[in-house]
């Protein structure tokens, strides 16, 4: 990855052999329950700015606030991941010079399993501490078992970009207990659920060392950059992410969303979907995760200003050999004039003739998912009729084969109506040869009845792939379809 600002000298050099050069420095560690004076180690070319060290008797909600419950009040039961645990202040503690967050196997409000989960704003919106670029880092002590997920996490302060994933999310730390001597950052972006992106990586500790041991786990973010590290160890950095709102069809300028302030989570989850919904063994509960500190540094140096999108690997060369409709477009036929299979849906099966792969509209209304409809040409554009909406999206769908090379940005753009107010899904993705991976993120535009134009913009992640395909999904819904002016274009960011 490209970096887009000028480390310290002395950082640089830490970092080429994956190791942050350290500098002590005498800090006051403010605490209102009587914090002693620590020294912090400020890694070189940065200083602090926020802090604790945990030494009071109690926890400082000057800096802290308890988040409850089961995620239901803000619409996210489960908190959103099929959560088991219920969260309460009581499993939230200051012992030993440490954070505590116990998990408990105890029945509370309906939940077999209670933990802690804290954050630096409140839930009036009060921000308490935030930060746009730094180094955020903490020291850990983490339990293991089945169904344990600690982490240290960010989430933006403000929905300036849209909800979730729009405005960001940066996973410092995530743990699966059964794999202890692994740990995982991550980063989400792209588009409001489903359409949501994410990327990241793992590090596996030396021998001998695992989770339960204290580790340093930091990230270092700045404009256009991320960058996590255990122990002062680099092991995965970005700077290719982006940030589409609801309704546009342009992605916000670069570094969005990563140029806004995000607030401090730490929270000790059980079960969930990020380890397969695995529940803890009751012999390994009651569970501590232990925090030794927390601290945010700023660098010495001006962050970088100005940074641009760095452009991604490009497959040129196969890029540059495939065929468009018109010199830009890579659809063929844009009015959809013509749909192989259409007048068969009735007994399709979801596999029957999508071994060809040519490059026309095929019409598909799969009996396997209860999907029934007949399509025809209709002035600038093509009509479905729907029957039987089926059991999933994509129970009657139009579908078009063409190319998309790794790195390059593409912009989906098509006209479409109904007969009533309803959705569609739109979505750019592999075959079963490609696994049926998802390309671009999938798109619900809302029709109405009068004609409107729809665009919507990815990156090309996954590699080449000369048979991708469009497909414009109309199940679940009777309300008719009316598709036209279909282009598929490369596009610079």
């Amino acid at each position: 990855m490209k970096k887009y600002s000028q480390l310290s000298k002395a950082f640089a050099a830490g970092a080429t052999t994956g190791l942050v050069l350290l500098t002590i420095v005498s800090l006051t560690s403010c605490n209102k329950n009587g914090g002693k004076t620590a020294k912090v180690q400020a890694p070189a070319g940065w200083h602090l700015v926020w802090n604790d060290e945990f030494n009071g008797k109690e926890i400082d909600t000057t800096k802290w606030d308890f988040q409850i419950g089961t995620g239901s009040q803000y619409g996210l039961v489960g908190w959103g991941n099929n959560e088991l645990q219920y969260y309460r202040k009581e499993n939230a503690s200051v012992k030993d010079g440490n954070l505590v967050l116990e998990a408990r196997k105890e029945n509370y409000e309906g939940m077999s399993y209670t933990s802690a989960r804290l954050r630096t704003v409140k839930d009036d919106g009060t921000e308490l501490f935030t930060k746009t670029y730094g180094r955020i880092e903490a020291r850990i002590k983490m339990p293991t078992g089945n169904g344990i997920w600690p982490a240290f996490w960010l989430l933006p302060a403000t929905t300036d970009y849209g909800v979730w994933a729009s405005s960001g999310e940066i996973d410092i730390l995530e743990a699966k207990g059964r794999l202890p001597n692994r740990v995982y950052g991550t980063v989400h972006f792209g588009q409001a659920w489903p359409g949501n992106k994410y990327t990241g990586g793992m590090y596996k500790f030396p021998s001998g060392e695992t989770i339960a041991d204290y580790h340093v786990y930091s990230l270092e973010w700045e404009p256009g950059l991320l960058r996590w590290l255990v122990d002062g160890n680099k092991y995965y950095e970005t700077s290719q992410w982006w940030s589409l709102g609801a309704g546009e069809s342009e992605p916000y300028a670069y570094p969005a969303p990563y140029d806004k302030p995000f607030y401090i989570l730490l929270n000790f989850a059980l079960g969930g979907n990020y380890d397969g919904v695995v529940a803890p063994e009751d012999s390994d509960l009651p569970a501590q995760m232990l925090v030794d500190w927390v601290r945010v540094y700023d660098k010495d140096e001006a962050y970088a200003t100005e940074v641009k999108r760095p452009t991604p690997e490009r497959d040129e060369t196969k890029f540059k050999s495939f065929e468009t409709a018109d010199g830009r477009n890579f659809i063929f036929d844009s009015k959809l004039s013509k749909a192989v299979c259409e007048g068969k849906n009735a007994g399709m099966s979801s596999n029957e003739n999508m071994d060809v792969k040519e490059r026309v509209w095929y019409f598909l209304a799969l009996s396997d998912f209860g999907g029934k409809a007949v399509s025809s040409a209709e002035g600038e554009g093509r009509r479905v009729k729907i029957t039987n909406p089926g059991n999933q999206n994509y129970s009657v769908q139009l579908i078009q084969h063409l190319p998309v090379a790794k790195g390059y940005s593409y912009k989906i753009q098509f006209d479409a109506k109904a007969s009533a107010a309803r959705k569609i899904a739109v979505k750019l993705g592999g075959d079963a040869d490609n696994s049926w991976a998802v390309y671009s993120p999938e798109y619900y535009p809302e029709l109405t009845t009068d004609s409107q134009h729809f665009s919507y913009f990815f990156t090309m992640e996954n590699d080449t792939d000369p048979t991708a395909r469009l497909e414009f999904n109309l199940g679940l819904d009777t309300n008719d379809v009316w598709i036209g002016n279909v282009s598929v274009t490369q596009e610079e960011l």
